[in-house]
Parts: structure tokens; sequence; C-alpha cells
């Protein structure tokens, strides 16, 4: 008996060991780093070029798989799902605080997921014609108040990331959502066509992708929904500067599914803050016109708790929200 009882807790004793080994070795195999949009995008170029640079730092390779569909909730509810143990992280964008309010069915959202890091925020801006009759900030509400339905404003399909912006714009300075006739397009690229072409009057993308209108004097920056100013385009304000503090973009960052340890967190955390402060890193940011913003743990988690909030919220005003 006394022998019996020996040898138990000398495998009890071997089994912790080998467990607190395989935890502090973390990790031992290949992980998976799903990406809820399509292979070639903005999204997947940016989680492809961070899992490169992490497999370095920890000495595993990681795997992107894009799980697409759903308006992003097939590739965050498989994250959801994984088994908690730190070989699945996936990336979070902006689309995980709309997705739950405008589809019932959805039922994902910030609330399933450890956060890991911010990685990139790209803010709307208050962008008009440069033909416009009005030229500031304060003309542009004017005018919008004394000929509510005139102007046209555009940027994105209905119920996007740069028209609830307009939303959301529009009812922090007072006035209804229909103050704009909204000219559904593709995307940014259309929608600056046709406002060469002067089908549109206003937009509400990133400062990146309103960059080059900026640069030929074809359309001109008001504000920035941001709680600072872009560095490359300095001199447009933010709109707390103009009197109204609201912050809404699009955004990218990493998360886990809930319950992950807390050192295998840690070890992961560590290989994101390495690989986006990496230079090479930062580079392609600056390539692709990318804005830079890093948030960590807690602070991410309710990053995107105030993004869901303010996101609902313009969503609703929009009659989006079911």
């Amino acid at each position: 008996m006394k022998k019996a009882v020996l040898a138990a807790m000398a495998a009890a004793t071997l089994m912790f060991s080998v467990g607190q080994a395989q935890a502090d070795d973390f990790p031992t195999h290949a992980i998976t780093m799903i990406c809820s949009w399509g292979a070639g995008g903005g999204s997947d170029a940016q989680l492809r070029f961070v899992a490169g640079l992490m497999e370095k730092e920890l000495g595993q390779p990681i795997k992107v798989e894009n799980r697409t569909g759903g308006g992003g909730a097939v590739g965050w509810s498989a994250l959801a799902r994984a088994k908690p143990d730190g070989y699945t992280i996936g990336q979070l964008t902006a689309e995980l605080a709309m997705d739950h309010w405008i589809t019932p069915a959805v039922t994902v959202s910030y609330k399933d997921f450890d956060a890991l890091a911010l990685m990139n925020e790209d803010a709307a801006t208050v962008t008009i014609s440069a033909t416009a009759p009005y030229k500031t900030y304060e003309e542009f509400v004017q005018y919008l108040k004394d000929n509510p339905g005139k102007v046209r404003g555009g940027a994105t399909s209905v119920g996007g990331i740069w028209h609830v912006a307009m939303g959301k714009w529009l009812d922090s300075i007072g006035l209804p959502v229909n103050a704009i006739t909204y000219i559904p397009t593709s995307g940014s690229a259309e929608a600056y066509k046709e406002m060469a072409a002067g089908g549109i009057d206003a937009c509400f993308t990133s400062v990146a992708e309103s960059a080059t209108m900026y640069k030929t004097g074809k359309a001109v920056g008001l504000a920035v929904m941001s709680d600072k100013r872009d560095p490359k385009f300095p001199d447009i304000p933010t709109m707390a500067e103009r009197g109204t503090d609201i912050q809404v973009g699009t955004w990218r960052g990493i998360g886990l599914p809930k319950g992950v340890p807390a050192e295998r967190r840690a070890k992961l955390m560590a290989a994101l803050k390495k690989a986006t402060s990496d230079p090479a890193y930062l580079k392609f940011m600056e390539d692709r016109g990318f804005g830079v913003k890093y948030l960590e743990g807690e602070d991410f988690y309710n990053y995107m708790k105030a993004s869901d909030e303010a996101l609902g919220g313009a969503l609703k005003a929009l009659g989006l929200a079911k």
C-alpha cells in the first residue's frame, strides 16, 4: 500500500512538472490566426505581416486562416468557440461593434473575447468638395441647417462604417441624419470619383483614403473624428477642437477566446508588442496609409466597449439597428 501511494505521488509530481514545463515552453507548435476578411485585402495584409514578425519572437509558425462571411461574424464566432489554450488567436475589427446591432442573428460581440492589443485606427473625417459653396467647418454646418437634404454625402454602402460615421457626426451636432442625402457607393475610391464629377458634395472616409484628394486640391478636410490630429495632415483639427468630442473610425486589433492562461496571454502580448514596434511594420503601415494606435489588454477591451456603444448609437439614429 505504501509503495502504491508513493508511486501515485511520483506520477502526480511528474504530470505536474510536465504540465508546468509545457506552460513555460509555450508555444510548442503552430498557432492559428483567424482573419474574418478575405485574402488580399487590407485587414488580411496587415495580419499576415504581423504574423510573420510574431513568428520570429515565438519560435513557431503562425498560420493565417481566412474565415469569411456574415460581415465578419463567421470568423469571430470560430475564434470565440476555439479552445482557450493560446494556440488560436484572431483579428477583431470595427465591424465587430456593428454587426450584432444590424443583424439580430449575430450574437458575437467584444464581450466574447479577451483583448490582446489594438494595432490600428483610421479615424473618419468630415471632407467637402473644394468647389462647394461653403469653405469652412462653420459654414458647412450652417449650410446643412439652412438646406436640409440638399448636400449629397457618400463613402461606402448603407450601414458601412463611413455611413455610420456620418450619422454619428450629424447626431452629435444636433442635426437629423437625413440632413445629408446619403449616396451609397462601393467604397471611398468610387465616392471620390463621384465627388470629382460633382455627384457627391461631402465624404466621411479616413484621412488615408482622402489623402490624394487633399493633395490635388480637389477636396478639403474640415475635421478628423479622433482624439488627436493626423501627423500627415496636421492642419485638420479634431472634432474636439470643433466643439464636439466624438471619435469614430475603423480599427483592427488581436483578441483571444476567453480563458487563455495569463502566462500565455503575456507571451503573445509581448510578441505582438515587439512586432508592432518593428521598423518594418511601421513602414508597412505608413506605405499603406494605415494609422498606428496601440492599446493593450483592458485598455483595448474598454476601447471596444466604447466603440460598440458609439456605433450602436449611430446605427439607431440612422434607423439601421434592429
